[in-house]
């Protein structure tokens, strides 16, 4: 019997520095696989196929379809977004995507104080939104860029993303601050969604949050 209130989900995160796919529905994951791939839709394809194969599910018995819209790589959110706008076409199952900051913040541990998603932007800069922890959590601030040694002035009690390990060393943080590498997060973007209303839209996978300027560099003459 299907529960419409609680759908079978794959999710795809390509956009982040681990691609993750993952099958389930609610806080039951029944498969997950993640990888340090080369983001090309016949990789990710293939681990969408290894994970459903691990689910014991075909494409068929899909629900919904979950994708994580940025920011994070250029070339994996076109990627990740497009293969799924493809089976959304090819089989019909409704689909949507979330902001990947949303996700990250809801793998922050406790009940209070202020969470700072971080995504790398490179050049030593990082994509940043406060949030306030919850079930799900509640935004504070609009996506902005930070240096690095700008991100202690949002005074986080938690930074949660890839990479913010790195980030120990390079600026003054309050001494009771957390840097969190966050697991994979096909999963994490199921387990929200017990909590976060989903709407299907497809548009949501044709508009990617990349919150800075495609990056630009002109043929040599």
């Amino acid at each position: 019997m299907t529960d419409r209130d609680n759908p079978l989900l794959l999710a795809v995160d390509a956009g982040s520095p681990t691609v993750s796919v993952a099958v389930g529905h609610g806080n039951e994951i029944l498969a997950e696989r993640a990888a340090q791939i080369r983001r090309s839709s016949g990789n990710l394809l293939r681990l969408v196929d290894e994970t459903l194969g691990a689910a014991g599910r075909t494409i068929q018995e899909v629900e919904g379809l979950l994708g994580l819209r940025g920011p994070g790589s250029f070339t994996g959110l076109r990627v990740g977004l497009a293969t799924l706008l493809g089976l959304h076409q090819a089989v019909g199952i409704p689909a949507t995507a979330i902001p990947t900051l949303e996700v990250l913040a809801s793998l922050a541990p406790g009940e209070k104080g202020v969470v700072l998603a971080a995504v790398d932007a490179l050049r030593d800069r990082w994509l940043v939104q406060s949030y306030r922890p919850g079930e799900p959590p509640h935004s504070l601030s609009s996506p902005e860029i930070s240096k690095a040694d700008g991100l202690a002035d949002l005074k986080p009690d938690v930074v949660i993303g890839f990479g913010v390990s790195r980030l120990v060393a390079s600026t003054s943080w309050a001494e009771t601050t957390q840097l969190i590498e966050p697991p994979p997060l096909a999963a994490a973007a199921i387990r929200l969604t017990l909590a976060r209303e989903l709407e299907w839209d497809i548009f949501t996978l044709l508009d990617p949050l990349y919150l800075q300027p495609l990056s630009y560099k002109p043929p040599g003459r």
